[in-house]
């Protein structure tokens, strides 16, 4: 009978913890992802003003060079754009590449796929924002905005749809 009893409260323990860990790692998830990014585009910027060279960063990984398309969840390069086509090619010195990131999505406007940093540390174009938006949700979806002067900011931001975040 003790074991019957102590079976039944593992088992409502263990309903009640199991939702509580999935928020956590999906809180988790969406922090290391914005720290992530916030480290490599400070990265790309004080390697824009060491080097003296303009430094890119963009969606896509070290085999296949940037994506065509404003999509960052599957991962990202920092790079020194020795031939200023704003393309990861061979001979140019990969900085930083980050994996991806599962149960997020990471993007930025299809007019901005690329951010760009200047060897004085600016940042060229408009203001640029990537929007963070995993499982829990678009009223926990999260923003970087790129200033021209090259500075990040961190922001909650609510204009987002369901549909703009992956499915549970």
């Amino acid at each position: 009978m003790e074991l019957v009893i102590t079976l039944v409260v593992f088992a409502v323990l263990l309903v009640i913890a199991v939702p509580s860990f999935g928020s956590w790692q999906a809180r988790q998830t969406m922090k290391a992802a914005i720290h992530a990014m916030m480290q490599d585009l400070r990265t790309a910027r004080s390697q824009a003003i060491a080097l003296g060279a303009d430094m890119v960063a963009c969606p896509g990984n070290p085999v296949t060079g940037c994506a065509d398309n404003s999509e960052w969840a599957q991962g990202w390069l920092v790079f020194q754009d020795v031939n200023g086509d704003r393309n990861f090619s061979g001979g140019e010195h990969l900085a930083r590449y980050t994996q991806g990131f599962e149960r997020i999505r990471i993007f930025t406007s299809s007019g901005r796929q690329n951010l760009r940093f200047y060897p004085n540390g600016t940042a060229p174009g408009s203001n640029g924002s990537i929007w963070f938006c995993g499982v829990r949700g678009p009223d926990h979806a999260e923003r970087l905005v790129l200033s021209n002067v090259g500075r990040l900011r961190r922001e909650q931001y609510d204009g987002l749809e369901w549909e703009d975040c992956p499915e549970t």
